[in-house]
């Protein structure tokens, strides 16, 4: 791959979000850690429009090339944070249990925040994910818990100013999940990532997109496939490299239409298709027979009624169907004859910080 003309791609399209004042660097804060300190926030998840598999560096959580999405209230991540001085006894929980892939994950996020900030002592996280559906694979509930506990960290450590700097919370969210630092921003956002490029630059921002009409239904469906598993297999790919060099050209296409919703919703089922095709070519089949069934009604429909009705999936069988019309959306929702879950988008996160104790932390472990 021609790392050297992906960061000048890269710059391009970074230049042209400062040029617009969408993106600028993340502010820089004092680290005041209490032992002790309890501070909650909650985030919501992200529904990818171009989507983001591989990490060029997967250290530091740099992908080869941006990524776009919205967020959805499909669900909630919420998450407390409790700083210790005790070294060594960093721990998270989510919904109640302790998965060694969160932990890793988590130790991974905190080892480079305490690179970056020199920060000891120890986190502890307790996290729940409150859905609108049961079982589901593919509507980003990851990218929600990385965006939920970097607020919490970043209110806890840094105060009420840097969890409200929506770049700062998504550069601590990137080390968790990649996808953690668009669910951080809220809205249509778009993560500013390429090969070379500076970490502390490397986060996402809010797109200002004019919403109009626009309305979504999700179709959840369960898999077992994980996220990571896919991370690691996809740049074997025959097609990995052009479909990464490819997606320098159809950002810069959404930024000259000034973030045109048509646009991204097309960018969005073509940007699927071509998605599934590469993760085939490992031998990895993201659909099932009813996620199928779903698409091929899509399909139908923008055959036989109309094709402003686009959908996109991610890593998984749950489909996400689009409409800038809720009428059109509600006839497409009256033909196919499976129940799905109408959602709006979502913003930033939100914190809590004054007033939380230990007793508000045993009251939502228990709960």
């Amino acid at each position: 791959m021609d790392i050297e003309s992906l960061s000048a791609e890269g710059k391009r399209l970074h230049a042209a979000l400062v040029d617009k004042g969408i993106f600028k660097r993340a502010g820089d804060y004092a680290a005041r850690p209490e032992d002790g300190a309890v501070t909650y926030a909650e985030a919501n998840p992200i529904t990818a429009v171009e989507k983001f598999l591989g990490y060029y560096d997967d250290k530091k959580n740099i992908a080869f090339a941006p990524s776009i999405s919205f967020n959805t209230d499909l669900s909630i991540a919420q998450a407390y944070c409790r700083y210790s001085k005790e070294e060594n006894a960093d721990s998270i929980m989510l919904d109640g249990a302790i998965e060694e892939r969160y932990t890793r994950r988590a130790a991974k996020a905190l080892d480079n925040f305490r690179r970056l900030f020199r920060i000891g002592g120890s986190f502890k996280f307790y996290i729940k994910r409150v859905k609108r559906y049961g079982l589901g694979k593919g509507l980003g509930e990851s990218a929600a818990v990385a965006a939920a506990s970097a607020k919490a960290l970043a209110a806890n450590v840094f105060g009420e100013r840097a969890a409200a700097d929506d770049f700062f919370v998504s550069l601590l969210a990137r080390y968790a999940s990649g996808s953690g630092t668009r669910s951080a921003t809220g809205g249509f956002s778009v993560w500013v990532s390429y090969p070379g490029m500076d970490e502390l630059e490397c986060h996402g921002a809010r797109l200002p997109v004019d919403l109009g009409g626009f309305s979504f239904i999700a179709y959840p469906n369960p898999s077992e496939i994980k996220t990571m598993d896919v991370h690691k297999v996809v740049s074997g790919s025959p097609f990995y490299e052009t479909w990464v060099r490819d997606k320098y050209r159809k950002i810069g296409e959404i930024i000259d239409s000034d973030f045109d919703l048509g646009v991204m919703m097309k960018h969005a089922q073509e940007d699927t298709f071509l998605l599934n095709s590469m993760v085939t070519s490992r031998g990895i089949f993201l659909q099932t027979r009813e996620s199928m069934k779903i698409i091929e009604a899509i399909m139908s429909f923008r055959e036989e009624v109309s094709d402003d009705v686009y959908m996109t999936a991610d890593t998984g069988p749950s489909i996400v169907v689009m409409a800038k019309s809720r009428k059109l959306l509600d006839k497409f929702s009256e033909t196919i004859g499976i129940t799905g879950i109408l959602g709006t988008v979502a913003g930033s996160p939100r914190v809590k910080i004054n007033g939380l104790g230990e007793s508000d932390l045993r009251k939502f472990i228990g709960s």
